[in-house]
């Protein structure tokens, strides 16, 4: 009998860290891969990853890592966005965090990232993290 596959998406630290010499995170989501998750982006976290400063070569690698699996921005993350933005307080700033939050939650994804103190207020609302 096969394994169940996890679904994990990679907030914006996370594909930085990838493509740093952090050897902690290319560890870490090594054995995430090998405890059988499939990796995706949301298309925000993806905006803010490829606005750089970056190389080509790293883009084409993580591009490779989650096989172009980019999750877009459609009408069910952004109406659940907007409920996150609002329920969690309309707090300045938190707009981006709402859209990486809603993409996994809408995609039913873990959500791996190394700033979980910013995603904490999404918990009640389904968000799960890694």
């Amino acid at each position: 009998m096969g394994q169940i596959r996890k679904f994990s998406q990679l907030d914006t630290n996370a594909l930085i860290g990838l493509v740093s010499p952090n050897q902690s995170v290319r560890q870490n989501l090594r054995s995430l891969l090998l405890d059988n998750h499939e990796f995706s982006v949301s298309a925000f976290a993806w905006h803010e990853f490829v606005s750089g400063p970056m190389q080509k070569q790293q883009s084409d690698f993580i591009l490779s890592f989650v096989e172009e699996r980019i999750i877009p921005i459609d009408r069910e993350i952004a109406e659940l966005a907007a409920t996150l933005y609002n329920k969690t307080g309309r707090k300045k700033g938190s707009r981006p965090d709402c859209i990486i939050a809603a993409t996994a939650i809408a995609k039913k994804s873990y959500l791996v990232t190394y700033n979980q103190s910013d995603f904490s207020p999404f918990l009640p609302f389904g968000l799960q993290l890694l």
